[in-house]
């Protein structure tokens, strides 16, 4: 399903302002319950366990850059993805090498949590050295995070003691986190932006207002998406209808809930029309990659003056995944910063 790059921007119930918080809720706790849970025989792992092997393997290729380049990131991505490509940017270094820059990972968009729970529990299982996540958000919920996971961690030396999750306490523009960077805090430091389920969310110039930001500031972004822009998307989705009334039991649902599944079916409806609207915003890989390139462009016209700031070269990483028998994919979308070396160049030149 081939779509015009400016086509018309169409909004989902959920998001909407006038949306009855029932109605809200009873999705994204179906939503959640989807991330997190293996729905037998149709799925060989559950959803969430698919973007915790991506986002693991990231998380490690940094790392062992960090290990091998002495905290400069000079190798490009090596993984299972479906295809690879390069794109040029300009970045601000983090000093690289102590405690206070270890990698952390920064989810944006996370609303309720989704599945970075889960995500951050299966990553840090093995690590002798678990790596921070922080959840963030435009609009938080504050009083739903800090009952999930209690107060905040907001200092350094807070975080060398913390528990391996938090989040930010304050709304976070994935567009422009330059205001938030300023307050102090995580994203000041050495961090990786992930997005799950959410990047379909911003229209052109916002998307690529998230990419900008995020070749600025970050060592990466990862994007992940459980569906994409074609006809058989749009047929699994069709399937969370009759889906709904038989899980809504399992997610700890409140009496309005019930009542908007099962009495008045405004959630399952809510739950289709909004998954055809996912589908429809949800971009192609080549739509992706364009929205790169001028992102990168964005940032070369910013800084081609200034030469205080050190150059980089960005990576970037696509597959797909399949979730769910017969047509559910998960589409990931992988940058990663490498410091642009000199030395390398030269010898390039010298080869020529």
């Amino acid at each position: 399903m081939k779509l015009p790059y400016n086509r018309p921007w169409l909004f989902e119930i959920s998001d909407h302002p006038s949306c009855p918080e029932s109605i809200r809720v009873g999705v994204q706790k179906m939503l959640t319950f989807l991330w997190l849970h293996r729905i037998f025989p149709f799925q060989a792992q559950a959803p969430y366990e698919l973007a915790a092997n991506v986002l693991e393997r990231v998380i490690n290729e940094i790392e062992q850059e960090d290990d091998d380049d002495n905290g400069q990131n000079t190798s490009t991505i090596h993984g299972n993805g479906n295809g690879h490509a390069n794109g040029n940017g300009i970045g601000i270094g983090n000093g690289q090498g102590d405690k206070k820059d270890a990698l952390k990972v920064v989810d944006f968009c996370s609303g309720a949590g989704g599945p970075i729970k889960k995500i951050e529990k299966r990553i840090n299982k093995n690590r002798k050295y678990p790596i921070p996540f922080h959840l963030s958000d435009l609009n938080p919920p504050l009083d739903q995070w800090k009952k999930t996971y209690g107060p905040p961690t907001t200092s350094s030396s807070q975080r060398e003691k913390q528990k391996t999750i938090s989040y930010i306490p304050y709304p976070v523009d994935a567009t422009d986190t330059s205001s938030s960077s300023s307050m102090g805090g995580v994203l000041d430091e050495k961090h990786l932006r992930t997005f799950f389920l959410s990047f379909h969310h911003f229209n052109e110039e916002l998307a690529r207002g998230v990419l900008v930001d995020a070749m600025r500031g970050s060592e990466g972004i990862c994007i992940f998406e459980l569906q994409q822009c074609n006809f058989r998307s749009l047929f699994m989705i069709a399937m969370l209808g009759p889906l709904s009334w038989l899980l809504t039991p399992f997610t700890r649902p409140t009496l309005a809930i019930l009542f908007f599944t099962y009495i008045i079916p405004l959630i399952p409806l809510t739950l289709i029309f909004d998954g055809f609207i996912s589908v429809y915003r949800t971009r192609s890989i080549s739509h992706i990659l364009r929205l790169t390139n001028l992102a990168s462009l964005t940032i070369q016209l910013e800084n081609q003056d200034d030469a205080s700031k050190e150059d980089y070269e960005w990576d970037w990483e696509f597959g797909r995944v399949r979730h769910t028998w017969p047509w559910g994919y998960m589409i990931y979308f992988v940058g990663r910063k490498k410091r642009y070396s000199y030395d390398e160049e030269e010898e390039e030149f010298e080869q020529e």
